[in-house]
């Protein structure tokens, strides 16, 4: 919420054991944009110490500050344990950092499903430092429709499905794309060497949410795998994304060809926060949250 004078944003936490609990405030220096599209509530700011911050139906996206640890570690855990990404599929994601990301990589094909059109036209004037160029790119396709009706069309045919989607709050805009009826739907959009990754939750939520996430995701995929990383714009810093495949162990991929791969690409292209040392450790997690 915003104050009377609009001079603070107060997160208004939606899940798990914080709800209603503890206030995360944001001193606001300028409102860059504040609407609502067809879809959700948007609120674009600036802040002294996070810079340029997006806000999502009173909930904190990314900031200009530490984006980019939110949009690598969705994406190049997964990319990078593919042995061949070719044909990406993002869901969400209408801010294009992780379109950014995937487009480091030798990829062919990427299929960007955003219901939201108006986010991408807001990231194209008021967040160039997300989305750069990559709306541009001759191999990215976008689609403005839902990501659960738009995935019924492919069978066989992703190498990695990313869901850059926002949280599953009851009937909310994302609610449907954290079922297991979904990620069966993905699973079957897949390939066989397949990778599915999806935003986690706080660690706070393990029990209430990741650890629900984590069983849905592995009813459908042979292999699972929980990414820990720290955002210092999210509430409670620490989280995590869930990521599946059907024959790819996730927990136990080929770092010396990682580490190949990733110096080859980083000729090129800059990582910020995400290298494979950052990948390897993500996923060593303490006794009691280890599944």
């Amino acid at each position: 919420m915003l104050t009377s004078k609009e001079k603070w944003f107060c997160e208004e936490i939606a899940l798990g054991k914080r709800a209603g609990k503890i206030k995360h405030c944001f001193s606001i220096d300028k409102v860059v944009f504040k609407g609502k599209t067809n879809f959700q509530n948007v609120l674009i700011f600036d802040n002294k110490l996070y810079k340029r911050v997006l806000c999502l139906d009173k909930i904190v996206q990314f900031s200009e500050l530490d984006g980019f640890i939110y949009h690598e570690m969705i994406t190049h855990p997964t990319l990078f344990s593919h042995l061949k990404p070719e044909n990406i599929l993002i869901i969400g994601g209408g801010d294009g950092g992780v379109l950014m990301e995937v487009l480091k990589h030798n990829v062919k094909k990427v299929d960007l499903v955003e219901i939201d059109k108006e986010i991408i036209e807001l990231s194209k004037k008021y967040l160039k430092f997300v989305c750069k160029k990559s709306f541009f790119d001759k191999r990215v396709k976008i689609h403005n429709t839902k990501g659960e009706k738009f995935i019924m069309d492919y069978i066989d045919y992703y190498d990695v499905v990313i869901l850059d989607c926002t949280n599953p709050k009851p009937e909310g805009l994302s609610s449907e794309l954290y079922s297991t009826e979904f990620y069966k739907q993905v699973s079957r959009a897949l390939k066989k060497d397949g990778i599915i990754i999806t935003l986690g939750a706080s660690f706070l939520d393990f029990d209430t949410f990741i650890k629900k996430t984590f069983e849905r995701i592995k009813k459908v995929f042979q292999f699972a795998a929980i990414y820990r990383f720290t955002m210092p714009s999210y509430h409670c810093g620490q989280y995590s994304f869930i990521a599946g495949s059907k024959k790819v162990n996730l927990a136990s991929v080929d770092f010396k060809e990682i580490e190949q791969r990733f110096k080859k690409i980083s000729k090129k292209h800059k990582f910020s926060y995400y290298s494979p040392e950052i990948h390897k450790s993500s996923m060593i997690l303490p006794k009691n949250w280890q599944l």
